[in-house]
């Protein structure tokens, strides 16, 4: 009973991040299969919705969100004889980008938070032919402390973008395929330093983020629903470009009174006030 009580028990999750000498607080809820984190202070929110098979990112300070399906389709590499000849943005065939990921338990353990937890490190090495549209040379290594928790997510979600093939404004188009070495198992993240080294083999960048605390407590379910009132965007860049006008809208402003043909001196047009969100945008810090 004991067991079958913490399994079903929805959980509440604070961490610490550590990069640059600065430390923010994150927290994540686990409910089902559905889970809520808000990081860097809440100003990012990301909803995995394992049920729906989709990631939700969501961006409070513009009331934007954006919606990643785990299983979107490729980008298709195909291009008709008709545009090739005829459009000039035709897709073009670039080179090949390889991940390998490499995975590896040290084989040491060690309690945390009362669970036995394992040592296990990930590499990833990113690298690309010559003939790329976009030359890639790098690694990111991620050390780690992982335990078995019944609360933890399993959504499957290495496949979300395994088939997603970015496109280039000029057409070209390259081919990103992804090796897989090692079978060690994760879980839950307890702790974790992720490093990041150049194309040089520098270290460019590293962050850590651990966990300070756990604790179990019944959490509404619309926390992990879209927000009301939010609108959603392809990408965050959208968030300033401001709805379509509706029809409504058009109506109301041609049945307007018409005005006196005086008109009025124009405001100057290279005086622009600064949006409140871009504002707030400004101090927005990126998620490691």
């Amino acid at each position: 009973m004991t067991l079958m009580g913490v399994a079903s028990a929805d959980t509440k999750v604070k961490s610490r991040q550590t990069s640059g000498g600065q430390t923010y607080e994150n927290t994540s809820y686990i409910k089902g299969k559905r889970q809520r984190s808000e990081t860097n202070n809440g100003q990012m929110i990301v909803l995995q919705q394992c049920d729906l098979r989709r990631n939700v990112q969501i961006m409070p300070q513009a009331k934007v969100y954006t919606i990643q399906p785990y299983d979107q389709p490729a980008t298709s590499n195909a291009v008709s004889p008709s545009s090739t000849t005829s459009q000039p943005g035709a897709t073009r065939k670039g080179g090949v980008v390889t991940s390998t990921v490499t995975t590896r338990d040290t084989g040491e353990r060690k309690q945390m938070f009362g669970y036995t937890a394992r040592h296990i490190i990930t590499t990833m090495v990113t690298d690309s032919t010559p003939d790329a549209c976009s030359a890639m040379k790098s690694k990111m290594e991620i050390d780690g402390w992982y335990i078995d928790a019944a609360f933890a997510l399993d959504c499957d979600s290495a496949q979300a973008y395994k088939s997603y093939t970015p496109q280039r404004p000029d057409g070209c188009q390259d081919r990103y395929e992804t090796k897989q070495v090692g079978m060690a198992k994760k879980g839950f993240a307890v702790w974790e330093e992720m490093t990041m080294f150049g194309a040089d083999g520098a270290e460019s960048f590293s962050t850590i983020n651990e966990v300070v605390e756990f604790s179990q407590a019944t959490l509404d379910q619309s926390l992990f629903e879209l927000p009301e009132g939010y609108r959603e965007v392809k990408d965050f860049a959208s968030a300033f470009t401001a709805p379509s006008t509706t029809s409504t809208d058009a109506e109301r402003s041609s049945s307007a009174p018409t005005q006196s043909t005086t008109a009025t001196p124009a405001p100057d047009s290279n005086k622009k006030e600064e949006s409140p969100v871009k504002r707030s945008l400004k101090s927005l810090k990126p998620k490691w």
